[in-house]
């Protein structure tokens, strides 16, 4: 799955959840920010585990 599509879907999703309700929490705000700001750096954050990882069993 590309990355855009992982970003629409998240979106699509919480659309989904927020829309037949009149409120919506602060929490509920974050935790889609949080899902998208992981989506985002979903890769990057891989390719530094996978660093650190053949770091740790070279090193």
């Amino acid at each position: 799955m590309g990355q855009d599509t992982l970003l629409i879907e998240l979106i699509d999703e919480a659309l989904e959840r927020f829309a037949g309700r009149d409120l919506v929490t602060g929490a509920e705000v974050v935790d889609l920010l949080l899902d998208l700001r992981l989506a985002v750096l979903g890769p990057a954050l891989e390719e530094l585990l996978a660093a650190e990882s053949a770091a740790t069993t070279s090193g």
